[in-house]
């Protein structure tokens, strides 16, 4: 089965990254492009900041430049300022060692690095430029301990005024170098132009009707391609404040939203976990859009969020390999919870603007459209532009259903068993606040089902509530997919953006 997004003719017409910010800049000049803890940056402060940038930094068109920092101004500053001469941007988690910092530098050819201070750094392989956090504001000293922010010298001038010409940038010329996670293997590099940077802003710009009137609650990490395109280059398109405050914090992340009446977001589902465990009936009335992307949202946390809050949240999917978006729920939506009857999964919508999607025989879905990459970094394209994106799913109805990774299947006596099945049934209990499902090797069955479960504050663990949710899972699930491990954990480890990461169970008790 096949289905297509509506079409969209702007996107036929791309524009590089930094046309579109001398371009907002001569519209939204006075308007707040950034807001950190309260310093607020217009769009001509950033314009002439970008400018008065890239004539400091000493690279040429196609190089690569690492960036390693938190949410901070700089990021934003120092990638325009990049794109202006020409380079390629190569965005990492400054928590990343030493190790696999050195295995990027070696498969990309990075020219440079820029990295604020808490980053690990080779000086040997690479040139490190450093950047602080405190540049633009103090850090509240509760986080500042909470987050063991470092300071360091500012190796910048943000008060430079020299303009450099830009460099004769083209829409097909890569932008970003950005790296998947890895979970199988070494991680891949995947290349993305302006041309996809521009269809993927476009996209949630006219999706979700964005404007300059828009405050952009950003925490998902800008070294994620969701902070990247969501909080970064769709603000930018569409004149909107992007707020920031380094790190995500579920009690400020909410201050933020009753105190500068922030109107839209995107995060993963655990953030939202976060949020509503921490949810003191602060005034969220001013954001009319809680969306989320990067991994599945539990039926659970939508109902109960819906609940406490008064609104849905609306899910997206796609990949670093889409840019983003490669579908959305429709905007606005007030109809009921989307969900597969089948598995109880929540839907991620439906296929974006100029957007194909299709199932494979054996589940996998396919995406191509003009934000999809054309292949990975010094490897072969995709075949016929047909993204496979190791995600097995279903269409029903037009909408988009995400069963679970391929990768993640568990084969349990023949039986296949999807763990997010498993999942949602699990999360049905009152008691569990974060669950991951997988398959550990058995000698008989070749692999059997165990879940790891995080359980709300209030609760203990016991074998009484061991046995109340394996009881759960019996009522609503075959026989062959009931758990026959259930262990209580006290943390269910997580990638930098926030995804659960299920291979940590399984490398743990393999």
């Amino acid at each position: 089965m096949m289905i297509k997004g509506e079409e969209l003719s702007e996107i036929y017409n791309p524009k590089t990254q930094p046309k579109i910010l001398e371009e907002s800049a001569s519209k939204y000049g006075d308007n707040v492009a950034i807001d950190y803890f309260g310093n607020r940056i217009t769009y001509n402060d950033l314009y002439l900041m970008v400018k008065g940038i890239s004539s400091q930094l000493d690279i040429r068109k196609g190089d690569i430049v690492i960036l390693s920092m938190q949410n901070i101004p700089q990021f934003i500053i120092l990638e325009y300022a990049i794109w202006e001469k020409g380079g390629i941007v190569l965005p990492v988690n400054p928590s990343y060692s030493e190790r696999e910092l050195e295995f990027l530098i070696h498969d990309s050819g990075v020219h440079l690095m820029i990295a604020s201070c808490e980053a690990k750094v080779d000086n040997s392989k690479i040139k490190v430029i450093r950047t602080s956090p405190y540049t633009f504001h103090e850090i509240p000293e509760e986080l500042r301990e909470k987050w063991k922010v470092n300071d360091c010298n500012e190796e910048l001038n943000f008060k430079s005024l020299s303009r450099d010409l830009a460099e004769d940038l083209k829409p097909n010329d890569l932008a970003l170098l950005v790296y998947t996670s890895g979970t199988t293997g070494k991680p891949k590099g995947v290349p993305i132009t302006h041309v996809n940077i521009f269809a993927s802003s476009i996209i949630y710009n006219k999706w979700f009707n964005f404007s300059e009137r828009d405050k952009i609650l950003g925490i998902a990490p800008f070294f994620h391609i969701t902070g990247q395109i969501f909080h970064i280059t769709t603000a930018v398109l569409s004149g909107s404040e992007i707020d920031i405050s380094y790190r995500f914090n579920p009690s400020l992340a909410l201050r933020d939203v009753e105190e500068k009446k922030t109107t839209v977001t995107m995060s993963v589902a655990t953030a939202y976990r976060a949020m509503l465990n921490a949810y003191n009936n602060e005034d969220l009335s001013s954001m009319r859009l809680w969306s989320s992307g990067g991994m599945p949202m539990p039926r659970a946390l939508e109902l109960e969020w819906k609940e406490k809050i008064g609104q849905w949240i609306y899910m997206a999917w796609g990949l670093t390999e889409t840019t983003s978006p490669a579908t959305l729920w429709p905007y606005p939506y007030d109809g009921e919870l989307p969900v597969d009857k089948e598995t109880g999964i929540v839907s991620s919508g439906i296929p974006v603007y100029n957007t194909e999607i299709k199932v494979a025989e054996d589940g996998e879905i396919l995406v191509r459209g003009p934000q999809v990459v054309s292949g990975y970094w010094k490897m072969d394209k995709f075949k016929d532009g047909w993204l496979p994106t190791g995600d097995i799913g279903k269409i029903v109805n037009g909408w988009v259903y995400i069963i679970d990774r391929k990768k993640d299947i568990i084969d349990a006596s023949g039986f296949k068993i999807m763990p997010r099945e498993v999942e949602e049934v699990i999360y049905e209990h009152p008691a569990v606040s974060e669950v991951a499902v997988v398959g550990l090797p058995d000698e008989y069955r070749g692999e059997t089902v165990a879940a790891f479960i995080k359980l709300k504050d209030s609760y203990e663990p016991s074998e009484k509530l061991k046995e109340e949710i394996i009881s759960l899972c019996r009522k609503n699930l075959a026989p062959y997919k009931v758990p026959r491990i259930v262990n209580f954990v006290n943390e269910i480890p997580k990638t930098p953006s926030g995804k659960i990461m299920r291979r940590a169970f399984r490398n743990e008790n393999t």
